[in-house]
Parts: structure tokens; C-alpha cells; sequence
């Protein structure tokens, strides 16, 4: 009876949507949770934690509940006692799993606090992980500390929530090929994304200024690739030294931190443009190769174009770094890039012309179809999904592509309609590394102007697509390019709040956003981040 009533409950939700209870007295009454819960009910009385209270779980659930453990320990001084059966009159913290709550899908849960017992129960472990972050963020701010904190005994107010995200994808991208971000500095950024229930992470591992991942096949990409000093976007001309590249034994436990705090981690190898990196280290991949080829490798950096000529040994040799890159990253999605390419230098190519003579192609924009249906053909066949930045739809697109929608919306909105997945990526709320305001007294950006509240008021799924299609549209991603974002400080900066307010875009109804709650709400959240040491843009 107790799972049926559960579905029943379920049930409600899903229809009512954000059918949402939120206290707005004192703020012993707020719920200050980011992202909003789908439904909150606010409870008489509080929950204690203190030394002995003990966490209850077994199997799966035990895994995550040691997750909460490890969160808590820092500021605790100890970690709390994880048993396998709740202690008869003692206060825990339980956690299980019931098929009961599927209809809240893989990533939903609820979370009851009452004044003995907190209990968190989902479907899936996804769902537990997110009802911890959730009752991570009804404890005090001092619960966040990196460092022990004098007096452990928290409460917990008393609340019953049921929740599920609006999207599947949920996702923040971050630039290293530009200024090279060291694996402790990534590891401490997925921390803070878990905490706001971000699942994916696109990691932009190549472009022009730098190849940062080892492939064992070609060393040159990282011995050669790896070096460009990119220091021209800082105002005085300084600036970190920017060398460096992931190990593929750095990128599986980067893959694995990421996992366990269940984000997957999307590579995004670029192709057929933004290869500088490449063909600097194998100039045979670019345009009239001898010519680059009789320089040494330090004076190639500014005579690349960027941009691949796709005879078919380039087309093998990127097949053999996605077969290396489909070894390190299980995730089912690899981005292949596919945007900004000058393909007019095929157009005015002999070799090029030749080329699309023998393939019967008509212009270029066939031609960079036809080397991105190679690499959705290839990844096809084992079992991935390529995905792509919008320009991938120019001369018709693959099969089984996914678009990313940057350029605005149209791209996604025409993919979408025709019946391939999307993900909403525009530049105009969703690129972060735009300035936040007046450009005087802000850290030197590319450009641009993304306040807050407009990405907060973001859909993203726009009215043009039509409605038995909206499903396509997986979710949305913040984009963190690295031009001019040179250090963890500067990134973090960029990043919060405005990724605490996309990461509710994500998770919660459009039709009951409201901005000035979700500022509120904020107001306190970001006394979370000081005690995690996050450097934030303050509010205005």
C-alpha cells in the first residue's frame, strides 16, 4: 500500500508540475534550496544532527550515503557512523531505494525530515545523491566549511519535498584548450556543479591554442600541442603560462570523480576547424601541408588556419583519437565541434576541389557534412552520439547528430522539428564567460553583456519548435569559454551566480519561476559558497 500511495503522490507531482509550497517569513522559515524543489511542504519542528546521530543505509543506497558523509566530515571533524539498520530510538538519517518513486524517473527523490528521522528515497542512486544536495542545502551555511567547525549540532527544518528535474541535460562547459585548468582545480569545480544537480560537464579539450589530452597513438598532439603560451588576453600583456594536458590516467579519474558524483563528462575533440593545436604537431592534417611543414613548430602557431583539409588519411587519423577518446570517456555523447570553419580555403583549394569532384559534392558546405557524417558514422558504430555545435546542420546533417544550438535558436529549432535531439545553448543566456556588468569594473571578458536575470529568464525550449517535438530538446549548457578566463579564481567568478541560476532553468517549471524568489533564496546560498571558498561575483 505505502508504493502505491507513493506512485499516487508521484503522480500528482508530475501533473501539477510546480504545484510548489515555499515559507517566506523569518528566515528560520525559508527553504533556501537552489535549484527550486518541484514540491515543498513545510513541516512543524526541526531535525537535530549532532555527533551521534548516525546514518542508516544498505547496497546502493549506502554508497551515496557515504557520499553525504564525505560532504559533512570537513566541517564536522569526523564522519558520521553509517549502519545497515536503523538503531531502535536513535536518531538517524535513512536512505533506500523503492521502484515505487519511478515516476519520478532516474534523477527524482523525496526527502522527509521530521524531528527523529530525516528519510531520502528515489527510484534510482541519481535520485538519493540529489536529495542529499538538497539536504546539504537546508543546513547551515557552516555546514559547507572546508575546516572544523567549533559547535556540530545543526537543524534540519521540517519539511516533506518531492522532486524531479524539467530536463535530462543539465550542463556547464569548460575551456582548458585556452588556459589549461590543473585536474585539482577541475575536480573542485565538479564538486560545486554536483551541489547545484548539473549531470553533464563538456570539457573543450582542443582548439587552435592547445591540444590538452594524451593520445598514445599520436604523442606529438601533447608534446607539441600542448605548448602554445597564451598569454595575449590579459590588459598588461601577463598572465599564467598556459602548457599543459591531461594524462589519459588524469582523465580517468577525472571521468571517475565525475561519475561519482553522477556527472558524465563529455569530451569535446574539435574538428574540422579550431585544430590549430593539431596541425601544428602533424601539419600534414591542414591545407597545403609542405609549406607549414619547413617551419619549426614554434613559428606554425600563427600560420595555421585552424582548419583541417579532410583527405581521407585526416579523416582516419581523428577516427583514431575518438577510438582512444571512446576508451577514456564512457559517456554516450562526444562532441566533435563542427563550427566557425573558413570553409571558403576549401573552396579556393585545388587539392579540396579535386576532392569534392570525386565525392560529388557541390560546394564546400557538402564537403564539411560530408566529413562530419564520416565521424557520426564511425562513432555510430560503436554504440556514441555525435554531438555538434549548429553549423553542423550546413549541407545536411547526420543521422544520428545532435545539435548544439549556440548561434541562437534557430539552429535547435530547426533540428528539433525535424526530428533530432538538441541541446539549447544560446549565446545570448547561456555564455558565461560574457561580462556581468559594466565592463569598467568587471574582469576583462570576450564581450557581450549576460546579467543574471536574463539568464535566469531563460526557456529553453522556444514556442517555434512544436510541441509533439519538444522532446528532442534535451536540456541546456552554459558555455565557459577560456580566452580570457586565466585562472580557477576568475572562473569561478564568471561562473557563480549566474550557473546557479541556469542550473534552476534546468531542474525547475518555467511556469512558476520567479526571479525575485529566486534572489532571496540566493541571498543565503551564497554564504554556502564563502564557506566552500567559491569566489563568486557578488550580488548587486
Amino acid at each position: 500500500m505505502r508504493r502505491i500511495a507513493t506512485m499516487l503522490v508521484a503522480v500528482v507531482v508530475l501533473v501539477l508540475g510546480a504545484a510548489t509550497c515555499l515559507a517566506s517569513g523569518t528566515d528560520g522559515d525559508r527553504i533556501d534550496v537552489i535549484p527550486r524543489p518541484v514540491s515543498v511542504e513545510r513541516l512543524e519542528g526541526a531535525f537535530r544532527i549532532t555527533p551521534s546521530t548516525c546514518l542508516v543505509a544498505q547496497g546502493p543506497a549506502a554508497v551515496e550515503a557515504k557520499k553525504l558523509a564525505a560532504s559533512l566530515a570537513p566541517a564536522m571533524g569526523f564522519s558520521l557512523e553509517l549502519r545497515a539498520s536503523l538503531p531502535p530510538g536513535e536518531k538517524a538519517i535513512e536512505m533506500h531505494l523503492d521502484e515505487g518513486l519511478s515516476p519520478l524517473g532516474v534523477e527524482g527523490y523525496e526527502l522527509r525530515v521530521a524531528p527523529e528521522r530525516i528519510a531520502i528515497v528515489a527510484a534510482q542512486p541519481a535520485g538519493l545523491f540529489y536529495g542529499i544536495q538538497t539536504l546539504r542545502q537546508l543546513l547551515p551555511a557552516v555546514a559547507f566549511r572546508t575546516t572544523k567547525v567549533d559547535d556540530v549540532a545543526w537543524d534540519v527544518p521540517c519539511v516533506k519535498i518531492t522532486d524531479r528535474p524539467r530536463f535530462a541535460w543539465r550542463g556547464l562547459l569548460l575551456d582548458p584548450a585556452r588556459h589549461f585548468i590543473a585536474k585539482g582545480d577541475l575536480l573542485r569545480f565538479i564538486d560545486v556543479m554536483a551541489l547545484h544537480k548539473f549531470n553533464r560537464l563538456q570539457v573543450h579539450l582542443t582548439d587552435n591554442e592547445g591540444w590538452r589530452i594524451e593520445i598514445k597513438k599520436y604523442p606529438r598532439l601533447t608534446e607539441i600541442g600542448s605548448k602554445m603560451d597564451w598569454n595575449l588576453r590579459h590588459r598588461d600583456g601577463a598572465g599564467p603560462r598556459c602548457f599543459g594536458f591531461y594524462t589519459q590516467d588524469d582523465i580517468r579519474q577525472i571521468v571517475r570523480y565525475a561519475a561519482d558524483r553522477h556527472v558524465t563528462v563529455v569530451p569535446e575533440i574539435e574538428m574540422p576547424f579550431h585544430t590549430g593545436a593539431a596541425i601544428v604537431a602533424h601539419p600534414e592534417l591542414g591545407i597545403a601541408p609542405g609549406r607549414l611543414a619547413l617551419q619549426p613548430p614554434e613559428q606554425r602557431w600563427r600560420e595555421t588556419s585552424g582548419l583541417i583539409a579532410p583527405r581521407p588519411e585526416t579523416v582516419a587519423f581523428f577516427q583514431d583519437v575518438l577510438t582512444e577518446v571512446m576508451e577514456l570517456f564512457p559517456s554516450k555523447h562526444i562532441h566533435i565541434g563542427g563550427d566557425e570553419a573558413n570553409i571558403n580555403l576549401w573552396t579556393n583549394d585545388p587539392e579540396m576541389q579535386v576532392q569534392m569532384t570525386q565525392l560529388q559534392l557541390k560546394d564546400a558546405h557538402e564537403l564539411h557534412s560530408w566529413f562530419i557524417k564520416q565521424m557520426d558514422a564511425f562513432l555510430s558504430r560503436h554504440g556514441r552520439r555525435l554531438v555538434g555545435w549548429d553549423e553542423i546542420l550546413q549541407g545536411g546533417l547526420a543521422p544520428g547528430a545532435t545539435v548544439m544550438s549556440w548561434r541562437g535558436e534557430q539552429g535547435g529549432i530547426a533540428a528539433a522539428n525535424a526530428g533530432h535531439d538538441v541541446v539549447m545553448a544560446p549565446t545570448t543566456h547561456t555564455y558565461l564567460d560574457y561580462y556581468q556588468g559594466p565592463p569598467e569594473s568587471e574582469p576583462l571578458a570576450i564581450g557581450g553583456n549576460l546579467p543574471l536575470a536574463k539568464v535566469y529568464s531563460y526557456d529553453p525550449i522556444p514556442e517555434a519548435i512544436a510541441p509533439d517535438k519538444a522532446h528532442h530538446v534535451l536540456g541546456v549548457q552554459a558555455q565557459l569559454w577560456g580566452e580570457y578566463i586565466a585562472t580557477p579564481e576568475h572562473l569561478n567568478y564568471m561562473a557563480y551566480p549566474r550557473a546557479a541560476a541556469l542550473a534552476e532553468v534546468g531542474w525547475f517549471a518555467k511556469e512558476a519561476k520567479d526571479y525575485e524568489q529566486f534572489v532571496g533564496r540566493l541571498r543565503h546560498h551564497i554564504a554556502r559558497l564563502k564557506a566552500l571558498g567559491v569566489d563568486f561575483r557578488p550580488l548587486d
